[in-house]
């Protein structure tokens, strides 16, 4: 299998809608499709004690400048087919996100939040999506796209503002085009313990004081594996990704791949570090730009180890098996920060790695291709879809990648045929619709590759989205994602 960036965009429902139901005041039990959209036309409560049920296919259309504050259970349950869809028809109004103020945690998962906007006083200048306000979530595969807090000029966290949660975990998701007045363009962390932050993609986020993609201001053990940063910057201040503040911070990026972010007027292009401790292992820090300093800064009372990493190691940081060479990404400008089969980041970092008692990393050969982990987010594959015995695969092909990807204009789907075959290369949208028909008919045995210009059949051009690229055989087929992105 070929490792390449997807961004996993969440369909957008269809306008088509069967019914819509309107809402205000407090709620609780169960929204459903077939009441969607629901058209909020006031404050949204969900009481203390008592649950709302979101599922899937559910639209939440805010008709004016409303909060949705969850002081009891938000269960809100999409599928990769149909989501739960946070939005407004006004994006310059644009809403006040979901506050939670609860000691149940907030479960999200296949959501898609965005236009969310801060206004008023402290906490509500900060979390443009969403707000942890001593209250805990667990967020999966959801995109937080276009929120802001800028907040009287005083807003912190464009998509996601946490206070004081302990164990809050970020999976699969992606943030994207979120902005701050303040700090953390995607999130703000203050005081929070124990956060997870896994595959997730931060793409063009910023503020103008500090931390593009994240700001942390005194956290314990916040922990990011196998995420991407990449066209993240902060205007003012530090850390183009990342900038700490207060005292006792403890930071970890592991497998995670940072390139092309900015801190404009400031030190650290990627990271700053003060009065804090950042761990690093098997991670890409590469060509991010600061006024004064890039990659990684170590400021007042700031420190770092550093560990099979592609990185440039400031002075005062300390590790080992670190080196510093052109990471040969397959497509930054395109966001496809996949290895070029020459990378040096290509089984070079490790499987197993204990500090101070803590497993960072721990992985099974299983986990990786080659003779180690590669350095970065993206392991790379060679695509030749040879197992280890010599054996042709199943399907009789080998679909190598799309590229590039997300795309806006074109993209090319490269494949391996292994025999003469009839091949049928279909592209389908998320619910299962089949969009276009890009090849069918004969092939001979070799490389192959076929175009889309992402319209669909009918000649109209394919909105944004994720969409399934099947190439099939006589023997079996394979499927691939491919993201549009107008």
């Amino acid at each position: 299998m070929k490792i390449s960036i997807v961004l996993p965009m969440i369909v957008i429902l269809s306008s088509a809608a069967l019914s819509q139901t309107v809402v205000s005041g407090s709620q609780s039990g169960v929204w459903t499709a077939a009441g969607s959209p629901y058209q909020v036309t006031g404050e949204i409560v969900i009481p203390s004690g008592q649950t709302l049920e979101i599922q899937p296919g559910v639209e939440v259309n805010f008709q004016g400048y409303y909060k949705f504050t969850v002081n009891g259970q938000l269960n809100a349950h999409g599928t990769e087919a149909d989501s739960v869809f946070f939005t407004t028809d006004n994006q310059a109004t644009g809403w006040g996100g979901i506050r939670v103020e609860s000691d149940d945690t907030a479960l999200l998962s296949f959501c898609r939040i965005e236009y969310g906007k801060t206004s008023g006083s402290y906490p509500d200048i900060h979390g443009g999506g969403l707000a942890l306000l001593t209250s805990n979530a667990t967020v999966s595969n959801c995109t937080f796209a276009d929120n802001d807090a800028t907040g009287e000029d005083n807003g912190m966290g464009g998509a996601v503002y946490a206070y004081n949660t302990d164990g809050t975990t970020f999976t699969n998701c992606v943030f994207l085009r979120n902005h701050a007045y303040g700090e953390g363009g995607a999130i703000k962390f203050t005081g929070d313990l124990n956060t997870e932050i896994t595959g997730c993609e931060f793409i063009e986020n910023n503020c103008l004081y500090g931390g593009g993609a994240i700001s942390c201001y005194m956290v314990s053990a916040t922990k990011m594996t196998y995420c991407l940063f990449a066209g993240n910057y902060t205007s003012y201040s530090n850390g183009g990704v990342l900038n700490t503040l207060g005292g006792g911070n403890t930071v970890y990026f592991i497998n995670c791949t940072l390139s092309d972010n900015y801190a404009s007027a400031g030190d650290g292009g990627a990271v700053c570090l003060a009065y804090a401790t950042g761990y690093f292992v098997n991670t890409i820090v590469y060509d991010n730009q600061g006024m004064y300093s890039d990659d990684l800064y170590l400021d007042f009372d700031g420190n770092a180890e550093v560990y099979y990493c592609d990185l440039p190691v400031p002075s005062g940081a300390t590790g080992t098996n670190n080196f510093l060479e052109d990471p040969q990404y397959t497509d930054p400008a395109g966001y496809d920060y996949s290895l070029l089969a020459t990378s040096a980041c290509i089984d070079t970092g490790t499987a197993l790695f204990v500090l101070y008692g803590d497993t960072l990393v721990n992985m099974t050969p299983g986990q990786y291709f080659g003779t180690a982990p590669d350095v970065g987010a993206f392991e790379y594959d060679d695509g030749s879809g040879i197992s280890e015995s010599g054996t042709v695969p199943e399907t009789g092909l080998t679909v190598n990648q799309v590229y590039p990807n997300p795309f806006s204009s074109t993209a090319t789907i490269s494949y391996e045929l292994f025999e003469d075959s009839f091949v049928s290369v279909r592209v389908y949208d998320l619910s299962g619709r089949e969009v276009a028909v890009l090849a069918s008919g004969i092939e001979s045995t070799g490389s192959r590759s076929v175009v889309w210009d992402g319209t669909e059949s009918s000649g109209q051009m394919a909105p944004t989205g994720t969409y399934m690229i099947r190439v099939e055989t006589g023997r079996g087929s394979e499927t691939v994602k491919a993201v549009v992105l107008r």
